[in-house]
């Protein structure tokens, strides 16, 4: 194209003048693959430091919290700390690699004589309509985001996020949060609406029990059967991985006209505190009855009427 035919075209055509193109092009011959190899340059250096970067930020947010005890805070948690790390810089790089490729375009754009204000002004105008447009989306994503970071839950623990969402954590992503409660039924959830969640199954467990005898009851006696069935339970090898800590009988807990409630706990393993609480009543069930310690009936309302 020569430069009489080139200036024969509308000025200010989407904003790029043809002649100047066609007078610039040994030059943008140069600084176009530069503008491309400096983005690939600095795309693998983000990536690169973002990998970096990446367990040392989960490893931070580990140790917040001082409640959180040294010897479990990081024990058998290698696996899921390595999917966290992996979830959250592929977020990083991702988003990462796409702001690169904007400025690069732009840049090119640019110095093919496009208005580089204009550029940004469009781009702004995007920005804000998308914005509005997508508000619970944004939201949802960025709470999803800190839900990783923070390690509030992960795939296999047991959560309780509100009646009647209650189970097993199938699948978390930036979204939402794919719960299964104990009667089959799944749950999905938008990681915006979780403003509050129980996780029964980080890092410990605890399996509590209480038994609930009759008032005439030796309590002494009954305190000393639950101590020998915890302890019984404790050393039996079948049950001693999944129980951390000592039985620990914490003796009457209630008082009542249905009888007298007492307390026993122990610290389990994540997620095992169910069936060792299962298995403790199996046994306190026949430690009583050979002990002669007869457990309260429930009252039910109006039965003596009928």
């Amino acid at each position: 194209m020569t430069a009489t035919a080139a200036s024969s075209w509308p000025a200010g055509v989407v904003g790029v003048d043809v002649q100047s193109i066609a007078e610039r092009t040994p030059h943008q011959a140069v600084v176009v693959p530069l503008i491309l190899v400096g983005a690939w340059i600095v795309n693998v250096l983000l990536r690169w430091g973002i990998r970096r970067v990446g367990l040392r930020m989960i490893a931070s947010a580990d140790r917040l919290g001082e409640f959180i005890p040294d010897e479990v805070r990081f024990g058998g948690s290698s696996s899921r700390l390595q999917a966290r790390t992996e979830t959250v810089t592929a977020i990083a790089r991702s988003v990462a690699s796409i702001v690169v490729v904007i400025v690069a375009a732009a840049l090119i754009l640019a110095e093919l004589g496009a208005s580089l204000p204009a550029i940004l002004a469009s781009a702004g105008v995007v920005g804000v309509a998308l914005g509005f447009g997508a508000q619970t989306l944004v939201r949802d994503m960025l709470a999803g985001f800190f839900i990783v970071v923070e390690d509030r839950y992960g795939v296999g623990d047991i959560v309780d996020c509100g009646a009647p969402v209650q189970g097993v954590v199938e699948r978390v992503t930036l979204r939402s949060t794919r719960v299964r409660d104990v009667n089959g039924t799944v749950w999905h959830i938008a990681n915006g609406e979780v403003l509050s969640v129980g996780n029964k199954s980080q890092s410990w467990s605890r399996a509590v029990v209480d038994v609930v005898v009759v008032p005439e009851t030796d309590v002494e006696l009954a305190v000393s059967v639950l101590a020998q069935v915890g302890e019984a339970l404790r050393s039996d090898e079948t049950w001693s991985d999944r129980i951390t800590g000592d039985v620990e009988v914490l003796g009457v807990l209630l008082i009542d006209p249905t009888g007298i409630t007492l307390r026993a706990l122990c610290d389990t393993e994540p997620a095992a505190q169910f069936e060792v609480e299962r298995e403790f009543r199996l046994r306190v069930l026949g430690a009583f009855d050979a002990n002669g310690i007869t457990l309260a009936h429930a009252v039910i309302p109006g039965a003596a009427a009928r």
